[in-house]
């Protein structure tokens, strides 16, 4: 790093690393280069390839898009471009991120569809950038209509760049950053360590379970459960992705047979291990001691009818469910919409899948307006 990068800087590039993976540039005015291999290196933007002579065909689209990069797009054509399927509108999505703004004071590099939010948050989260809501966690959430689906964003939880002497320094610094936010929170709290884990699986680990302690301290000191809300969606993802590979394994081995199919063997092995390990997570933090929001695997009812009924969500924190599933589902599922029909009215339900399974494999869907 050169002289030209402050510790906010340092802060900043560290946030743009998680959320994509590649470590931000920088020209040597200081100007930062997205990650787009074609770019002009003089003044930062972007070009649409590394020379030659282009088809008609190519032309006239790089034309069109260059002509989109050129003003900001409007909240309803952001929002439009955002749920349109046309190959116009995917134009317009795309294009919305390829646009690098220098005058902006923060110089943020925004994600796919992701925008800043616009109101206070009470996590305090600008302090290193990680999502702290699920409006930051799930992009377009915030202007999504009822019974929309949208797909977590990529590599929002990811830790993908290997160790080195400038990441470890960034880990470290980024240690620091949670320790005192938990400090500030709950004064009580203290850190137990024996220092810098020495590998870059110890550093991952320590930044996410101080993570965690976060999102707990604002349980249990302010009463905030949105920071706990994104946490459990990372969480949940690990746990399925791993417990997914060991069911894969075990039943490939004969270890996992009986008389289920192998989805059902495989999905009830899933299920049983993270909601296993969720138990033993919010009790570690005592959650369940301060808030009754905190539920795994437990029974919300639905008395709007003569006939009670339920059902079991595999975790709910406040105004949000979470189903474990390796089938797609939505609002046409009994069980989507026995959880909208329920008591807590929730504002959500995150579907968790393998991301073995593929792209998008996790998502959320929104409260439907008429709540049915």
């Amino acid at each position: 790093m050169n002289n030209l990068v402050t510790s906010i800087d340092q802060r900043r590039n560290f946030s743009v690393w998680l959320r994509t993976g590649r470590r931000p540039t920088r020209t040597a005015d200081g100007i930062e280069l997205k990650f787009n291999p074609y770019h002009d290196p003089r003044n930062g933007q972007f070009t649409w390839g590394p020379g030659g002579v282009a088809s008609s065909e190519r032309s006239a689209s790089a034309r069109r898009r260059a002509a989109l990069a050129s003003r900001q797009l409007s909240q309803d054509e952001w929002r439009n471009a955002s749920f349109d399927q046309s190959a116009e509108a995917k134009d317009q999505a795309a294009i919305i991120d390829a646009v690098y703004h220098p005058g902006r004071d923060d110089g943020a590099l925004q994600q796919t569809q992701f925008e800043p939010s616009r109101e206070p948050l009470r996590s305090n989260s600008r302090a290193f950038e990680d999502p702290m809501t699920l409006e930051q966690t799930f992009p377009g959430l915030r202007d999504a209509p009822g019974g929309a689906v949208i797909s977590l964003l990529d590599n929002v939880f990811g830790f993908t760049a290997p160790a080195n002497e400038w990441m470890s320094a960034m880990t470290k610094d980024r240690s620091k950053l949670l320790i005192d936010q938990i400090s500030s929170i709950d004064p009580k709290w203290s850190f137990q360590s024996l220092g810098l884990p020495a590998t870059w699986d110890g550093m991952r680990n320590q930044i996410n379970d101080l993570r965690l302690q976060r999102a707990a301290a604002f349980v249990r000191i302010k009463g905030d459960l949105q920071p706990m809300q994104v946490e459990t969606t990372r969480v949940i993802q690990d746990l399925t992705d791993r417990a997914y590979s060991r069911a894969l394994s075990a039943y490939e081995s004969g270890k996992l047979r009986g008389r289920l199919s192998k989805e059902e063997a495989i999905g009830t092995y899933i299920d049983n291990e993270v909601r296993t390990n969720l138990r033993s997570m919010y009790k570690r933090f005592d959650l369940k001691a301060v808030s009754d929001q905190v539920r795994v695997n437990r029974r919300e009812y639905d008395t709007s009818k003569p006939e009670r009924s339920y059902r079991r969500p595999d975790a709910r924190i406040g105004d949000v469910a979470f189903d474990v599933t390796l089938s797609r589902k939505d609002l046409k599922s009994p069980q989507i919409r026995g959880f909208f029909n329920a008591d807590f009215k929730p504002n959500y339900v995150v579907i968790i899948r393998p991301r073995q399974i593929g792209a998008e494999s996790s998502y959320l869907i929104t409260r439907p307006r008429s709540g049915k």
